[in-house]
């Protein structure tokens, strides 16, 4: 038996958010959770109180950090912030002197368009290579440390797909296209030396995605609209 086999990853994506903020940050931005975010979270956190976590890290963005200390401050553990785990990364310059709808409408290409590359910059900054890169060297980092069997992993939609394109042996090719819905989990378990994808995007508010049949994206989109962020 290898000696990691055993250990679980819980990789989730934040919860509910607008990305009010300086879009630089992370694909649209660094902002705050919304109240229908809070709520999601806390659902999950109450799930986590069944499961024996000994560590929870996340992303240095503001969602991410939010909902990793939803969920931390249930069990009594701290943050561990991982830089490598922050969401694909645009170039400053370029970004500032977009309108919001036009970011949107940019980051939409990126992620649903069949013919964007895995070396192609994502407005100007990180292609998504670079962003599995990053990924990769995180879940390298955590598998060579001591003391701990399960993790919690808050990170964001990009990185998730390009964590768990690692998991699945891909590597190239069409960028993967695993939803991630707002404040879902994954399970990542180490059988036999390696990484197995146990269970891929499952919402508690939502377990048969009933109310959820459109891209992410779109939802996003929507929200924005509902608000009078962004206009169609």
């Amino acid at each position: 038996m290898h000696e990691h086999d055993g250990r679980r990853i819980y990789l989730m994506r934040h919860g509910e958010t607008l990305y009010q903020s300086r879009a630089v940050e992370g694909a649209l931005g660094n902002g705050e959770l919304t109240e229908r975010g809070r709520e999601q979270v806390a659902s999950v956190a109450l799930l986590f109180r069944g499961v024996p976590l000994d560590r929870v890290y996340a992303s240095p963005l503001s969602r991410a950090q939010e909902t990793a200390q939803i969920i931390a401050r249930d069990r009594g553990l701290d943050v561990l912030v991982s830089d490598d785990i922050r969401e694909i990364t645009p170039d400053a310059e370029a970004v500032a002197k977009l309108a919001p709808a036009d970011t949107l409408r940019l980051v939409q290409r990126f992620f649903k368009d069949s013919a964007t590359s895995w070396d192609e910059p994502y407005m100007g900054g990180e292609s998504f290579r670079q962003v599995q890169e990053r990924g990769i060297r995180f879940f390298n980092s955590l598998m060579s440390q001591d003391g701990w069997q399960t993790a919690l992993v808050v990170a964001h939609g990009g990185m998730n797909n390009a964590l768990l394109a690692y998991v699945t042996g891909v590597t190239g090719g069409r960028l993967l296209n695993i939803e991630q819905d707002f404040a879902c989990i994954n399970v990542i378990d180490i059988v036999h030396g390696q990484p197995m994808l146990r269970l891929a995007n499952f919402t508690l508010y939502d377990q048969l995605k009933i109310n959820l049949r459109i891209h992410s994206l779109d939802i996003i989109l929507k929200l924005l609209v509902e608000r009078g962020i962004v206009t169609k």
